[in-house]
This record gives structure tokens, C-alpha cells and sequence, in this order.
């Protein structure tokens, strides 16, 4: 499989996810925070997926796949250990959706990287299938690297660039400021306080001067 890394808008998408044991709770655990409309499908549920059920999270229906269940579907999340019904599921995809077969990887088009996210900061590691556990540890040096610590710096950075946008300084100026924003200083919550006083009082100059 050739492969891209690419970031997709999740919000009202319809997900059916098959099976409901460790690997769907897994897949399932990234995507409850999407804003997906998530389907569960599964005669028999992780403790997990049933708690997210009974908190409207998702949608469990206690039963077996059918091929009807799969209409309409943009992604669908193959993952029982049940090769008849991971095959039945995987014929029953539209042929527009996105399929992720945990059995068999290459009879899917999209597979999960592993994923390091602080606020808005999003990581992923992927080894196209050639050691999980390589992308595993490096997920683990990466959220290490890139603590919680950046969860704000990546608000700050937000919300000086949204400041630099109403300035009327000029476009190499804004350029400079956001450059010297990566110093590692300004991870700093009190340089960050200090950079966005300047960057209100640059906004207010300009609204003075109109």
C-alpha cells in the first residue's frame, strides 16, 4: 500500500466501526473527540465501548454485521477476529469509503498512524506496516520531546498570529515576530504573557490611528 499522511475533517461523518473488542476500542479512542457520528457494530462490546455508548458518545448495536449496515458510511474500521465477517464487511463498503482493516491491512485504503497530539499540535508516526513497535517507541520519544507544555505554546502561537493579522505592520515584520516565536524561550508562559501585551498594544495603535 502507498500511503500519504493526510489530515481529515471528521465533524457529522458517519464511521461504522465492526467489532468491539480491544483493537476497535482503540481505533474508537482517537475518534470520540472528532465529532464523528460513530456507529459500533458487534454482537459483544469492550467494558470501554460500552461506557461510551451509555454516555452518548457512540452508538453500540448489540448485534451481527449486515451488509445494510454499512450504507452511507465514510469510513468503516474493520476489526473482529472473525476473517468471514472482516471479509463480508470489507465487500459491503461503499465504494467511495474509506476502509480500515486492522486484519489485513493491504485489502483496506487508509490506515491509523500512531499519533502524539497536544492542543492543536498533531503527530504522527507511521512505518507503512513494517514495525508498529518502531512507531510505538517513537510516538514515545515524541510525546516526551513535545510535553504538555506545548498544548499552550500552540494557543499562544494561535492567538499571536490571529494579533499580527490586525497590526498594520509590515508583512516582514509579522514574519520576524513569528520566527522568533520558535525560540525555545517562548515556551515560557510569562514570555508568552509578555509578547501578547505587545501584540495588543501594536492592534490598538492601529485602531487609534483609524
Amino acid at each position: 500500500m502507498t500511503v500519504i499522511p493526510i489530515m481529515i475533517e471528521m465533524k457529522g461523518k458517519k464511521v461504522i466501526v465492526v467489532g468491539g473488542g480491544r483493537i476497535a476500542k482503540r481505533k474508537l479512542s482517537g475518534l470520540i473527540d472528532s465529532g464523528a457520528e460513530l456507529l459500533v457494530i458487534s454482537p459483544v462490546a469492550d467494558p470501554a465501548i460500552i461506557a461510551w455508548d451509555d454516555e452518548g458518545k457512540i452508538l453500540w448495536k448489540q448485534k451481527c454485521f449486515e451488509p445494510a449496515d454499512a450504507e452511507e458510511a465514510f469510513m468503516m474500521i474493520i476489526a473482529t477476529d472473525d476473517p468471514a465477517t472482516n471479509a463480508e464487511s470489507r465487500k459491503a463498503a461503499p465504494s467511495n469509503c474509506l476502509v480500515n482493516a486492522s486484519d489485513e491491512a493491504e485489502a483496506g485504503n487508509i490506515h491509523f498512524p500512531a499519533h502524539v497530539k497536544r492542543g492543536k499540535l498533531s503527530i504522527a508516526v507511521s512505518t507503512n506496516g513494517a514495525s508498529p513497535m518502531l512507531a510505538k517507541k517513537i510516538k514515545q520519544d515524541l510525546k516526551s520531546q513535545f510535553d504538555e507544555s506545548y498544548e499552550q505554546y500552540l494557543d499562544f502561537l494561535f492567538e499571536a498570529r490571529q494579533l499580527l493579522k490586525k497590526t498594520t505592520i509590515s508583512k516582514n515584520a509579522k514574519e520576524e515576530y513569528l520566527r522568533g516565536f520558535l525560540d525555545e524561550s517562548f515556551l515560557q508562559v510569562a514570555s508568552q504573557e509578555a509578547s501578547l501585551r505587545e501584540l495588543r498594544l501594536l492592534m490598538n495603535n492601529k485602531k487609534d490611528l483609524e
